[in-house]
């Protein structure tokens, strides 16, 4: 039986690991293409002061010279790519509430109801963006944490220095109810139309690197958002592993709780599941335990993939009621 399970581990293993493996740097990747996005948002407000005052590449290269509207031209290009170059840059200032690309909007679920509560209604289009974070959610579960927030990146980080350094200092791992982010949540709103909609800066992360990163590149300064990460780092580092996505985050228990049942999400086959291995659960940031087939929060990963002794984990497509693999 040993041998058996032995050779199915051999045979198995190679694959399951580079799915894992293929997640996490795919995770990696996506997330600094979201941060090199948010820098180039703030790297280019000198093409938009551009943009504004000549709408003209022959124009700029009269004003400028060559090397400037060739910086024009490729600007325009790709801020086109995103919707109307103009509106796209000004409205975003870190805090990317609804953007389009390649035609398509997006808008941030919390952004969405910070609107609503606060102006009473929603504009069309910016409630039609929300169709495509939604059904992310619903379809893959709360996958916007780990291949889209540039937060969690940081926080990813850290989780990393923690291990690290679990060898020489003692780190402890604290839990506290998740309902504190509906709590965050309810309170961010009710903020938001006392204060204004710039109260998510410093509440949610991923805001907070946005700004952070816009006043820091097209201003030169510092903002008090460089206050709220240097905190959600803290709390990271101090009481657990992501401590700040599973507990405080309310965007990600909005998508968690959207996606508790995904169509697509980590699966397992129970009869290659060794009895008394709780690997899976151990290293999950979210703290999901696929060993008691557990479906929300999870972030698809790829962290239990890799480290699963029984290799009985696959990422899975449910279909007719039935578990696929893909």
């Amino acid at each position: 039986m040993t041998q058996e399970r032995t050779r199915s581990t051999s045979t198995t293993g190679a694959g399951l690991f580079t799915t894992g493996r293929l997640l996490l740097i795919l995770s990696v990747c996506s997330r600094g293409g979201v941060l090199l996005l948010l820098c180039a948002f703030a790297l280019w407000t000198e093409y938009l002061n551009l943009k504004v005052g000549y709408n003209s590449a022959r124009l700029v290269e009269l004003s400028s010279g060559k090397p400037m509207r060739i910086f024009y031209e490729y600007s325009d290009a790709f801020f086109t790519m995103l919707g109307d170059p103009v509106q796209v840059m000004q409205s975003n200032g870190g805090m990317t509430w609804s953007i389009r690309v390649m035609g398509i909007q997006f808008t941030d679920p919390v952004a969405g109801l910070s609107v609503l509560v606060k102006n009473r209604h929603m504009p069309s289009g910016f409630a039609l963006g929300l169709i495509v974070p939604l059904s992310l959610a619903l379809i893959f579960g709360r996958v916007f944490c780990n291949f889209i927030c540039p937060a969690s990146l940081f926080f990813f980080s850290i989780s990393r220095l923690r291990r690290l350094l679990r060898h020489v200092f003692y780190f402890p791992e604290y839990a506290v109810n998740r309902g504190l982010a509906w709590g965050v949540l309810v309170g961010g709103l009710v903020a938001a139309m006392i204060f204004g909609h710039g109260i998510w800066s410093l509440i949610l992360p991923y805001f907070a690197v946005g700004q952070t990163i816009f006043h820091g590149l097209a201003f030169g300064t510092l903002y008090a958002t460089v206050g709220s990460i240097a905190v959600f780092g803290l709390v990271d580092l101090c009481c657990g592993n992501h401590f700040t996505c599973r507990f405080i985050c309310p965007t990600g228990r909005l998508l968690g709780f959207l996606g508790r049942k995904p169509l697509v999400s980590v699966r397992r086959n129970a009869a290659a599941c060794l009895t008394r291995c709780t690997s899976c659960a151990d290293i999950c940031p979210l703290d999901v335990n696929p060993k008691l087939d557990q479906y929300r929060d999870c972030s698809l990963c790829g962290e239990c993939l890799t480290i699963c002794p029984g290799n009985c984990l696959s990422i899975g497509l449910k279909k007719g009621g039935q578990r696929v693999d893909v």
